[in-house]
């Protein structure tokens, strides 16, 4: 005999109540307080979380003298200590900057100078590749790199100056690197500061 329900409507009687459901309970507050918990660490917990350990660390201040700042990311290390100057290094590269010296030449006539002294007292087929490029700082100084290239190795110089004090920059690595290395670089010169009249 039947018992008076379908096939159909029995199956539907029978489907199990989610695993959510019977945990929480449908109308409880604990429930209800677990889900906002739940809600609440993909929302606001763990973005903060992986936001802050993906992040990089932010840059360090370097003191290069005479009261000269640049900014340095994780990536360089700083070196043995050089007097008047600082030395960085990553990996095969080494960037050398001076502290800041008197000089009212403007970056472009120096740059030839520094340039020339290099290439005399280098070795090999080093050359100056291409035109000097002038941009600015961070801070507004002038400045003006050149490259220098041969075969095996690659070289880039720079000259900074506020009108009244001058800094110079080198940077020496064999070819395999070089641009991602002179990219990073040229961010921290770009972010050198040199100290206001009377402050050195």
């Amino acid at each position: 005999m039947s018992s008076g329900a379908t096939p159909a409507a029995r199956a539907a009687h029978d489907t199990p109540e989610p695993l959510s459901l019977r945990l929480l309970g449908r109308g409880s507050a604990a429930g209800a307080a677990i889900v906002a918990a739940i809600v609440l660490l993909y929302v606001g917990v763990l973005p903060a979380v992986a936001g802050s350990v993906s992040a990089p660390a932010p840059p360090r201040i370097v003191d290069i003298g005479d009261g000269a700042s640049i900014r340095v990311t994780e990536d360089w290390s700083i070196g043995t200590d050089t007097p008047g100057a600082v030395t960085l290094t990553q990996g095969g590269a080494t960037l050398v900057i001076g502290a800041p010296v008197d000089s009212d030449l403007h970056p472009a006539q120096a740059i030839t100078m520094v340039t020339d002294t290099w290439l005399e007292q280098g070795q090999g087929d080093l050359a100056v590749t291409g035109s000097p490029r002038a941009f600015s700082t961070d801070a507004g100084d002038d400045a003006v790199t050149s490259v220098l290239q041969d075969p095996l190795r690659a070289g880039q110089a720079w000259v900074v100056s506020d009108g009244s004090q001058m800094v110079v920059a080198l940077l020496s690595m064999p070819q395999t690197g070089w641009e991602a290395a002179s990219d990073s670089a040229q961010a921290i010169v770009r972010s050198l500061v040199l100290p206001t009249q009377g402050q050195r």
